[in-house]
């Protein structure tokens, strides 16, 4: 018997990114490799001035939605021409839409056209990205990745900060100055270029002491400067070695001066970018260059490459998020719990008990691993409340959660975890209760998973000592046996499994007893 002919490879099939940036409205057509990255198979970048109309009057214009919508019908003419399927395109827009009055109303333009719903990455979703970059940057560069590091990205309408020693994240803020934000607050007609750059120089002055205060008692070796301006201009500036250009305080100074005495045709000619993008090259060149002097730094860093075209083929893999991100996250949570000076013992271990039962449930609650991350978050922030009175503690734990930032979480997760405090215990969730009733009937239903798998791991330590140190899983008929080692009188825990995991009871179907091992 002759051997079977081999079927040749089958190349894998093209995904599509439409991402409805602050200037410009991109497309990425990419094909995933073995390791499971996207590279780049086909790039289309039109301008759009979102935000101009979203920091100039609060709305996106009749013109911009329609210019939107046409740019729209171009990129999946080009699209079809790949044969990709509808399924394998995703389209996003920039946080800043959501300053708009009527961004929802250019959501909906943007999904009738494109039949695909738009996500807007919000904050947290922007740190998640701008934190990839930087991480892969200290990959490629070994000192920057031994010393202290601080890295800012200027955005459209925010500045961030992420400061990293050797290589782990230590500390991260968010300012609400960006390049628009900033060049619009400055715009009136009637005043001349350089009028309007000394105003500029002053706006942005006020939020940069703010940043430097925050990081004043931080040893800074080097400053990584991360974005679409700063990295479009890098390559004039220095070579780029492992990974980055190395680009002097004076050289960004006389550039920066250079251009700023540009109009903005000459602009455009000079850097050759469309109208629109050429708007942010001043603003962020000027705050990259504050920040810089203002920390007293001869040398920045900036990462080699297209700073978009990264961040699109990142978006193409946004739901992973790699397992050093994750503990990122956690180490994020718990210093804000620090702050609340929660019991971080009890927190440490309720989480660790939620990462059990979450995997070894998850025939049963059957969700994305990616929630696992969030009852995590929960579990180790579910007593911020106290803070303020451990009477009603968890309705005092959901309007803190919801009013802080927490690194590398969407404002969607964010509220999550602040339901998931609001229900660790006392009453189970209603559909009229504030924030659960505007969730859609499937999230609902993730937060009752979720919620009673955290009431049943902050039950085993009900006496915040840390008695029971380990459980195994015994499923026995509509029993779920918790098998407990090394304590003798489980009496308090149990007693605490009865009076909260009736919602595990309703959702999963099983009783809980402690069965000593």
């Amino acid at each position: 018997m002759s051997d079977p002919i081999p079927t040749p490879p089958v190349t894998p099939p093209e995904h599509a990114v439409i991402y409805v940036g602050a200037a410009s409205v991109s497309l990425v057509i990419g094909r995933k490799d073995e390791s499971g990255q996207f590279n780049r198979v086909e790039s289309l970048d039109r301008p759009l001035p979102v935000a101009r109309d979203v920091f100039r009057s609060r709305s996106i214009s009749r013109s911009t939605v329609d210019q939107a919508a046409a740019i729209l019908r171009d990129y999946l003419q080009a699209i079809r021409e790949y044969g990709i399927p509808s399924s394998q395109l995703r389209l996003f827009t920039s946080n800043i839409l959501s300053e708009a009055s009527n961004h929802e109303i250019f959501l909906n333009r943007l999904q009738v056209h494109s039949g695909v719903a738009p996500s807007l990455i919000d904050d947290g979703n922007m740190t998640r990205l701008v934190y990839q970059i930087a991480e892969r940057l200290l990959k490629r560069n070994p000192m920057l990745a031994k010393g202290n590091t601080f890295v800012s990205h200027i955005g459209p309408g925010n500045t961030r900060a992420i400061y990293f020693r050797q290589g782990r994240l230590a500390a991260y803020s968010n300012y609400r100055l960006g390049i628009f934000r900033a060049r619009e607050a400055v715009a009136t007609p009637d005043e001349e270029t350089l009028h309007q750059l000394l105003h500029l120089e002053e706006h942005i002055r006020g939020v940069v002491d703010h940043l430097a205060q925050d990081y004043s008692g931080t040893q800074i070796d080097h400053h990584v400067a991360i974005g679409i301006e700063i990295q479009s201009v890098a390559p004039r500036l220095g070579k780029a070695r492992h990974g980055a250009h190395r680009v002097l305080e004076g050289d960004l100074s006389r550039l920066t001066d250079k251009l700023a005495r540009l109009n903005p045709d000459e602009l455009v000619r000079e850097l050759h970018v469309h109208y629109t993008g050429g708007e942010g090259i001043v603003p962020a060149l000027q705050t990259n260059l504050a920040l810089a002097r203002r920390f007293g730094d001869e040398t920045i860093w900036v990462p080699e490459g297209d700073f978009q075209l990264e961040l699109m083929l990142d978006l193409m893999t946004s739901g992973s998020r790699t397992a050093i991100f994750q503990e990122e996250v956690m180490q994020a949570a718990s210093e804000i719990g620090l702050r609340y000076k929660t019991d971080r013992k009890h927190a440490d271990h309720v989480a660790n008990f939620c990462r059990q039962l979450f995997r070894e449930l998850q025939h049963l609650h059957g969700l994305d691993p990616k929630y696992e991350l969030i009852l995590r978050v929960a579990a180790t922030l579910h007593e911020v409340g106290m803070f303020i009175s451990p009477r009603e503690h968890h309705k005092h734990s959901l309007y803190i959660l919801l009013n802080t930032e927490i690194f590398g979480l969407s404002s969607q997760d964010r509220e999550m975890v602040a339901l998931l405090a609001r229900y660790h215990r006392r009453y189970n969730p209603e559909p009229n209760h504030p924030h659960f009733s505007d969730l859609s009937r499937e999230e609902r239903m993730i937060i009752l998973k979720l919620a009673a798998l955290l009431r049943l791991a902050d039950s085993l330590d009900r006496s915040h000592a840390q008695r029971i140190k380990s459980i195994q899983l015994r499923p026995e008929g509509p029993r779920l046996n918790v098998m407990t080692q090394g304590v003798d009188d489980t009496t308090v825990e149990q007693i605490a499994i009865n009076s909260k995991c009736d919602l595990f009871r309703e959702i999963y179907g099983y009783d809980i007893v402690l069965v000593r091992s």
